[in-house]
C-alpha cells in the first residue's frame, strides 16, 4: 500500500522530468543543426577573345655589305615582300629600280644597320617607295652619304609618291637630291607630272641643294618639269656656302614646315633664296639663323583658273647679312591662258629679328615685288631690322613694285630685341598672340 501510494506520486515527477529532457534534446538540436542556406554558384565569366596576331609582312636583306648594290623589283617578288633591308656596310653606290607599290602598300627599304655610300644612289622607274634609315634604334640616320664628288642621290624619270627620310648628306659638293624630269612637258595629264615627293628628317651638312628643275612661260609656250603636292620637312641645312639650298621651278601645292637652317651662306652675296619656290603653297614653322638670303623666295602663280593663297606663318629668322626674311613676286610670263592664274599671299605670326647686318639692302620682314594679286599681313613681330637711306621702320614691308594690301594689322616692331623676345634660342615672343610659337 505503501510502495502504490510512493509510486502514485513519482509517476507524474519522472513524466515530467521525461518531457522536460526530451524538450532539451530537440531545443539542442535544433541549435546544433541549424538550416544552411545552398551555396551561390557565380557564373564562369566570358573570356574576351584575343585579337589575331598582326602580320608583319615579309622582308628580305639585300646587299653584301660592299660594292655597287642594284635592288631591281624585277627579280623580286614584291606581291609579298614589301620592307628591303640593306645589309649594313659601306657600298660604292646603291640603285634601286623597277618597283612600284601602291598608295596602300608601298615597298620600303630600310638600313639593317648603318648604311655608307661613297658615290651615290639612284632611283629608276619607282613609285609608292619610301627610302628610310630609321630602322635601328640609336641611328638617326641609317642612310649615309658622306664625302660624294659629285651628285648624291638621283631620282631618274618620273617618282611618285617616293619619300626620303632619315638620310645624311654631308659634304656633297654638287646636288643632294634632284631629279632629270626638267624637260618633261605637262599636257595637262597626271602621267605627265610628279606627285608626292617627301623628303623629311635628313641632315644636309656642308651640302649642295635639293634642286629639281621646270618651267612654266607662256612667251615660249612652256610647261615642263611639273611637281605636284612637294612636301620638305623636319630637314636640317647647316655649314653650307651653296646659296640656294631647295628649289623647285614649276610646283603646285608644295609645303616646307619645320625645317632648321643655320650658319649658311657666311661668304655668298648672290640674291639668295634659302627656299626658291616657283609656284603655289605654304611656308611654315620653319627656324632659321645665322644666314644670308631671303628664308623664301616665293615667285607667285596658282594652276587652273583660281587664284590660290600662298601662305607664310608661324616662321622664325634671325640675324641675316642680307636682305629681308621673305620675298614675294610675280612674273607676267607665269600667267599661261588654260594653265595658271596669278596667287594671293598671307603672311602671319612670324618673328624676324637682325635682319641685313651689312646695312647695303633692305631687312625687313617682307619684300613686295609687283604681284597681281592681294596681300594679307598681320601679328608679324619684329626686332632690329635696317632699312637703306635712313628711311624709318612702319610696317616692315618693303614695297619696290606693286601690291594690294588688304589686310595690315596688329604688326609690332621694337627696336631692342629685350623688348620683343625672351631670348635667342626659343624666341618666345613677349607680345601675346603676336609673332610665331617659341621654337
Amino acid at each position: 500500500m505503501r510502495f502504490y501510494k510512493k509510486s502514485i506520486i513519482l509517476m507524474p515527477l519522472l513524466l515530467l522530468i521525461l518531457l522536460s529532457s526530451v524538450a532539451c534534446r530537440k531545443k539542442t538540436q535544433e541549435i546544433a543543426d541549424p538550416i544552411v542556406p545552398p551555396p551561390v554558384i557565380n557564373p564562369i565569366p566570358t573570356l574576351p577573345i584575343p585579337p589575331p596576331p598582326i602580320q608583319q609582312a615579309p622582308s628580305l636583306e639585300v646587299g653584301t655589305g660592299s660594292g655597287n648594290l642594284t635592288i631591281d623589283g624585277n627579280s623580286l617578288d614584291l606581291s609579298v615582300i614589301k620592307l628591303l633591308l640593306v645589309k649594313p656596310g659601306t657600298y660604292q653606290s646603291i640603285t634601286v629600280k623597277n618597283i612600284n607599290g601602291t598608295a596602300t602598300a608601298p615597298i620600303v627599304i630600310k638600313n639593317n644597320g648603318v648604311v655608307n655610300v661613297s658615290s651615290s644612289i639612284q632611283t629608276d622607274n619607282v613609285s609608292n617607295l619610301t627610302i628610310s634609315g630609321n630602322h635601328v634604334a640609336g641611328v638617326n640616320y641609317g642612310f649615309t652619304l658622306e664625302n660624294i664628288p659629285y651628285r648624291a642621290m638621283v631620282l631618274l624619270n618620273k617618282a611618285n609618291a617616293v619619300t626620303i627620310e632619315y638620310v645624311s648628306f654631308k659634304n656633297v659638293k654638287d646636288y643632294a637630291i634632284s631629279g632629270n624630269t626638267n624637260d618633261l612637258a605637262y599636257n595637262g595629264t597626271a602621267v605627265t607630272r610628279t606627285e608626292g615627293l617627301k623628303i623629311m628628317h635628313c641632315l644636309f651638312d656642308n651640302s649642295g641643294p635639293i634642286a629639281f628643275g621646270g618651267n612654266l612661260d607662256k612667251n615660249s609656250n612652256k610647261d615642263t618639269g611639273f611637281y605636284k603636292e612637294v612636301e620638305i620637312s623636319y630637314n636640317t641645312f647647316q655649314n653650307t656656302n651653296w646659296g640656294k639650298l631647295c628649289v623647285f621651278t614649276n610646283v603646285q601645292d608644295y609645303n616646307i614646315h619645320h625645317n632648321i637652317v643655320n650658319n649658311v651662306n657666311t661668304t655668298n652675296n648672290e640674291h639668295n633664296g634659302i627656299f626658291f619656290m616657283l609656284g603655289n603653297g605654304d611656308f611654315h614653322d620653319n627656324k632659321l639663323t645665322n644666314y644670308q638670303g631671303n628664308a623664301i623666295r616665293m615667285w607667285l602663280y596658282s594652276r587652273g583658273g583660281s587664284a590660290t593663297t600662298n601662305e607664310i606663318y608661324n616662321n622664325i629668322c634671325f640675324n641675316t647679312r642680307k636682305y629681308s626674311a621673305f620675298e614675294v613676286q610675280s612674273f607676267d610670263m607665269f600667267l599661261y591662258p588654260g594653265k595658271s592664274t596669278f596667287a594671293n599671299v598671307k603672311v602671319f605670326n612670324n618673328t624676324v629679328g637682325q635682319m641685313n647686318t651689312s646695312k647695303d639692302w633692305e631687312g625687313q620682314i617682307l619684300d613686295v615685288y609687283s604681284i597681281p594679286g592681294t596681300i594679307e599681313y598681320y601679328n608679324n613681330l619684329g626686332f632690329n631690322l635696317n632699312t637703306t637711306g635712313g628711311k624709318s621702320i612702319t610696317n616692315m614691308i618693303d614695297f619696290q613694285g606693286v601690291g594690294k594690301v588688304l589686310k595690315d594689322e596688329n604688326n609690332k616692331y621694337f627696336q631692342a630685341q629685350a623688348s620683343a623676345v625672351a631670348n635667342t634660342n626659343t624666341f618666345a615672343s613677349l607680345v601675346q598672340g603676336i609673332g610665331a610659337p617659341a621654337q
